[in-house]
């Protein structure tokens, strides 16, 4: 069986390799394209990602007041820039 995981913005169910995943570091929302990085990690569409830091889903998410989003929002563009 293969796992499954919700985007945290738009709550759509997903095979993991569909979805990024992304860690808080110190405050800082860092993507995890390996999805191996150490600690509690939170799933999102590479789309939904600016829908979900508008409505502060990773501050929900990972219990912090807020989160430094610009390493996450660099990697959306530069994966944006790519295509």
């Amino acid at each position: 069986m293969n796992p499954v995981r919700s985007c945290i913005s738009c709550r759509k169910r997903e095979n993991p390799s569909v979805l990024l995943r992304v860690v808080c570091h110190d405050g800082s929302i860092l993507p995890d394209p390996s999805h191996r990085a150490p600690g509690r990690g939170a799933w999102v569409h590479p789309q939904c990602a600016t829908v979900a830091i508008e409505r502060r889903a990773f501050s929900r998410a990972f219990g912090l007041i807020s989160t430094d989003n610009r390493e996450l929002i660099a990697y959306i563009e530069s994966l944006n820039s790519k295509y």
